[in-house]
């Protein structure tokens, strides 16, 4: 196994193949996921509208929103560039409405496909970087990017991921935020006709980019990871997420595995990548062992594979070892 900034590999990888070949100004399609975000979204879709070196087409996919954001994306759509989708209901969630995003857009003539929140603001060179670290690498089928965290009282932090891998690190966490990510046109096809073929393997999954991630893994795909931030990552009430501080972040993940919700994630991420890889060895050893009773037995097995499999910084991998032992997972 292979891990450094400039890339991350693993021995047994397939190299994907891009479609189309390498032009001076690449199309991207990004797709947008739109709540309730008025007081955002302008800002945002105006930092879209400005990337510099590529082509740019964005899809709103607005679920339902009470406030003015569906008529903030009218009035920008004049540029020809914005196109809001009709929507019949809501999804109920962020990730749900990325889901239907997905399903409801084929991208066939697009390069790169990218993913959008409301309320962010992306620096203008954010998707040439992007495009640039793909092109070099046609075996790179994700990238992904730190972000600056910035509050309302001017605070800032930069937060960044971990790269260095484990073997199976992506069936418990994901790869950044996803208003960093940029896909290979091959890669999101291959994305969406599973996912499109498969809907089941979706409706229990909180979020839209950590599964994406656990795919491309699961399907030994290449993983570019830019240290660099790339995103103005606005923190306020209505984040779906948002950053986490130290301490905070600690009790708020001990907490989501006590009361189950990260276990049910885990598991749905775990179905996602049989089904996609059936012939995935660890993921099938993980699906044995999280199906069996609650033992004694049971829980220093998962113990151990989080030892040797989980997640990417050993902090984190100490609070699954932890959450083994004391039976939340």
């Amino acid at each position: 196994m292979n891990s450094t900034d400039a890339g991350n590999t693993f021995s047994h990888t397939v190299p994907l193949q891009m479609m189309g070949a390498i032009v001076d100004a690449p199309s991207v399609l990004i797709l947008l996921a739109s709540f309730n975000g008025a007081a955002w979204i302008r800002q945002q879709l105006q930092s879209i509208l400005a990337q510099r070196g590529v082509d740019i087409s964005i899809a709103v996919r607005d679920d339902g929103s009470a406030d003015a954001t569906r008529a903030i994306v009218q009035e920008l759509a004049t540029s020809g560039r914005i196109r809001l989708l009709p929507t019949s209901s809501g999804t109920g969630s962020a990730g749900q409405n990325f889901f239907a995003l997905i399903r409801e857009n084929p991208a066939e003539n697009f390069d790169y496909v990218a993913f959008s929140d409301q309320d962010d603001i992306w620096d203008p060179d954010k998707l040439q970087n992007a495009c640039h670290a793909l092109q070099a690498d046609p075996r790179i089928a994700l990238y992904s990017s730190a972000v600056l965290a910035v509050w309302p009282d001017g605070r800032e932090r930069i937060l960044r991921q971990s790269t260095s891998l484990t073997r199976c690190d992506y069936l418990f966490e994901g790869a950044g935020q996803g208003c960093t990510f940029v896909l290979s046109g091959a890669f999101y096809r291959r994305v969406r006709d599973f996912m499109v073929t498969n809907p089941e393997v979706t409706r229990d999954l909180h979020y839209h980019d950590w599964p994406i991630y656990a795919l491309a893994r699961t399907w030994g795909l290449y993983w570019r990871f830019d240290r660099r931030p790339t995103v103005k990552y606005r923190q306020h009430g209505g984040n779906d997420t948002g950053a986490r501080a130290s301490f905070g972040g600690v009790r708020k993940r001990l907490s989501l595995m006590a009361n189950g919700w990260y276990g049910g994630e885990v598991l749905a991420v775990t179905r996602l990548c049989a089904t996609a890889n059936p012939s995935d060895s660890l993921v099938n050893a993980w699906r044995r062992v999280a199906a069996r009773p609650p033992s004694l037995r049971r829980q220093l097995q998962m113990a151990w594979f989080f030892v040797r499999h989980g997640r990417r910084k050993r902090a984190d991998r100490a609070m699954l070892i932890i959450a083994a032992i004391l039976r939340w997972l």
